[in-house]
């Protein structure tokens, strides 16, 4: 948010002299609604997390790619059921609690736009002409136009790029899980996406610099380095075996899913491994209770020797 804030204004200053009105849209939009627009989605977060996890919230805070919300985290204990808090499905409604205030937001937004307009919206777009902005009704109806497209733009970073701590890594991991896939299969899954989106960002990026829309391409860059630490990240923690000390694949309601498979559905190959348990599980007990019958007692053994 604050790298958004400081590119944005930094490409606005050449034209402070000639389109002021510019450097005061960029000043609004990036400053206020989209500290706003961050506080209402860690603010649909809060209110999730609260729901299912009671005042186990303890901070919001924001970085400079957004912010996220520090809160005890969903837990399953084996031995105490009223230290079981939530499950994957709960970690999905936390998840999308957040992404799903960008489209109310945005239609506020667009409502204001329409407002202004006497509810012509047929000259609704969403890109930055200098010359309208110059007036009083184009810099309002620009600025409402690019608060939209903020929260087109962060519903689609938040949901659609699996990267940790974004809610996208959350929702895919949680879905995986949920369908029966292994922990570590489901991190390989989200290593290999995260290569994939990684990639088609720098192809943006490049593209966005050859069409000269530099702002763009350095947002693109930014944001591909950060997908890039991130995947470095998680394949150390598969390469080296310490995926349970990953943020987000050492979770409780991740790890502990293994113990209690009652609560999702499980892959054929899992169904069969708890199928043989069971078969041994009672063939143990068989030979427990056929071997106490067959053991002689003390009576049998006096009389015996009788």
């Amino acid at each position: 948010m604050v790298i958004f804030f400081v590119i944005e204004f930094s490409a606005s200053l050449p034209f402070i002299t000639t389109f002021p009105l510019y450097c005061i849209l960029v000043v609004v939009l990036c400053g206020p609604i989209l500290l706003a627009t961050v506080l209402v989605h860690e603010w649909g977060h809060l209110w999730m997390s609260r729901r299912i996890l009671g005042d186990g919230v303890h901070d919001v805070v924001l970085w400079p790619l957004g912010g996220y919300t520090f809160c005890d985290g969903l837990s399953i204990s084996t031995e105490d059921e009223a230290a079981t808090k939530g499950d994957l499905k709960d970690d999905i409604k936390i998840a999308l609690a957040g992404s799903l205030t960008h489209v109310p937001m945005c239609l506020f937004w667009f409502a204001m736009y329409a407002a202004i307009n006497n509810g012509d919206v047929s000259g609704f777009t969403f890109r930055r002409y200098l010359t309208v902005i110059s007036s009083l009704q184009g810099f309002f109806s620009t600025l409402f136009e690019q608060a939209c497209l903020i929260n087109i733009l962060l519903f689609w970073f938040n949901v659609f790029l699996p990267a940790y701590p974004l809610d996208g890594s959350r929702l895919m991991t949680s879905s995986l899980l949920l369908m029966g896939v292994a922990l570590n299969k489901a991190a390989l899954l989200t290593w290999f996406v995260l290569i994939l989106v990684s990639i088609a960002l720098f192809a943006w990026s490049i593209v966005s610099f050859v069409d000269g829309v530099g702002i763009t391409g350095i947002l693109c860059i930014l944001i591909v380095f950060f997908v890039w630490s991130e995947c470095y990240r998680l394949y150390s923690s598969i390469v080296g075996g310490r995926l349970r000390e990953h943020p987000l694949f050492g979770r409780d309601c991740y790890i502990y899913r293994d113990v209690r498979p009652s609560m999702f559905q499980l892959s054929t190959a899992a169904r069969r491994l708890d199928a043989a348990a069971d078969r041994n599980s009672s063939e143990e007990e068989q030979d427990q209770s056929g071997n106490m019958t067959m053991a002689p007692t003390e009576t049998d053994i006096d009389h015996s020797c009788g």
